[in-house]
């Protein structure tokens, strides 16, 4: 009884936060002028890689307003973007303005695509 409760509770919390971390993360500098924006991903034990806004102090310390979206609950490792994308097929590193993007993933390629598709 107590998983299926605890299942039901993470459900809502991602239903909650996802989709809405720049938005939060926005917020929080916004009320509190001592944290810093960043953007890039979230590597959750159980999800892996998603792309992510969260913000830190000055220390280092992330303070991360929708973690409850993740199974982990901010206990993975968070990647800042650095201005390159790797691509989701082949793994080349390529600038964000060189990138053949579809939906929310990025390619390098049409050819690299085409091979993920398949």
């Amino acid at each position: 009884m107590a998983a299926h409760r605890r299942s039901k509770e993470m459900a809502m919390e991602y239903m909650k936060y996802r989709g809405r971390c720049k938005e939060l993360a926005e917020k929080a500098c916004h009320e509190d002028p001592e944290l810093t924006l960043y953007r890039g991903w979230y590597h959750c034990p159980f999800w892996g890689k998603q792309a992510h806004w969260w913000t830190e102090r000055s220390d280092g310390t992330v303070l991360d307003p929708s973690k409850n979206q993740f199974p982990s609950r901010g206990a993975g490792y968070y990647e800042k973007y650095t201005d390159f994308i790797e691509c989701e097929h082949c793994g080349k590193t390529i600038t964000e303005n060189k990138v053949y993007p579809v939906d929310q993933h990025v390619y390098c390629s049409y050819e690299c695509y085409g091979k993920d598709v398949m």
